[in-house]
């Protein structure tokens, strides 16, 4: 049995975490079923985005099994950890376009799915939260470094040292999703900015992101440079050709 739910829809994939029951919570199996889901669609040269969202309309991902964590040794603790890094990095690192849809509660390594995402938008009943440190743990699946990187230090420090559930109006001030709609609009809005961005040039989208999120851990001299430098080798494929010849003679191009 596989608790993900993947449908593939032309150059994309909807991908829905189904463990209702647990509000979506990640355990080991949940964390294999959604590693084997982005390999697969990684894989897919006809995908190029993939949505995140979780069954039901309560839960996004309630986080991890904290009736299984709390036998934990240390060493179970470290395994468990880098099993979860392990997940968040295939979605961060690999070259789909991807938008978290957060459709109600986003806790711990939840919240921490979204983190690793592109685009996270939300609907108007979500909640989210680190608790980890009133439970004696802190976020163990990057939390700690992608907050910050997203939201800022000091939302970030709060956020992880109260352990309180912000709402969905209070991430969106805090940028930490980038819009907020009723939770029946939340899918058709994943779908149609997904379908703006498969417009666009998959190539220099691959190269857009890895700019950005290579940029965050260079200085900024640096990081310009290397900017430089990409832009310039795009013109030795077609796409800037494509894109700017359709541009002049006034037609949407095809990529």
């Amino acid at each position: 049995m596989s608790f993900i739910e993947l449908e593939k829809k032309g150059a994309y994939a909807l991908v829905k975490i189904n463990r209702p029951d647990a509000l979506n919570a990640l355990n080991d199996d949940v964390l294999r079923d959604l590693r084997a889901a982005i390999n697969d669609l990684s894989s897919d040269r006809a995908i190029r985005g993939v949505i995140l969202t979780g069954a039901g309309e309560k839960a996004f991902c309630a986080g991890a099994d904290i009736v299984k964590m709390k036998d934990f040794s240390s060493d179970d603790a470290e395994e468990f950890a880098r099993r979860g890094h392990k997940t968040m990095n295939m979605i961060a690192n690999s070259d789909l376009l991807s938008i978290a849809a957060i459709n109600g509660f986003a806790l711990g390594g939840g919240m921490e799915l979204a983190l690793a995402c592109d685009i996270r938008i939300a609907s108007k009943n979500a909640k989210l939260a680190l608790p980890e440190t009133g439970l004696g743990i802190l976020p163990g699946f990057g939390g700690t470094q992608r907050l910050p990187r997203i939201a800022g230090m000091g939302n970030a420090l709060e956020m992880i040292l109260t352990g309180e559930q912000i709402d969905a109006t209070r991430a969106l001030e805090m940028r930490l999703v980038n819009r907020v709609v009723e939770q029946a609009e939340l899918l058709p809005l994943a779908e149609s900015l997904m379908q703006k961005m498969l417009e666009k040039g998959p190539e220099a989208q691959k190269q857009a992101r890895w700019l950005v999120h290579s940029g965050m851990e260079q200085p900024l001299t640096a990081a310009l440079e290397r900017e430089i430098i990409v832009f310039s080798e795009l013109f030795s494929g077609k796409e800037p050709s494509l894109g700017l010849s359709a541009f002049v003679e006034k037609k949407k191009p095809q990529f």
